[in-house]
């Protein structure tokens, strides 16, 4: 098992990170989830943009 401590930030976390910021396509975020300094969990979030006006549906 990989070890994702935020107090030592290792070359495989980085890489995981980085993975997930190119993966966002134009707009999104990327989350970060950090529990007993350990990072559990990276969120991949893309946001699709409309300009559809709701008054008409």
């Amino acid at each position: 098992m990989v070890d994702y401590s935020t107090k030592k930030i290792t070359r495989d976390l980085l890489e995981e990170i980085k993975q997930a910021l190119k993966n966002v396509r134009g707009y999104g975020s990327v989350e970060i989830y950090v529990q007993d300094h350990k990072v559990t969990q990276i969120t991949e979030r893309n946001i699709k943009k409309t300009s559809h006006n709701i008054r008409n549906l």
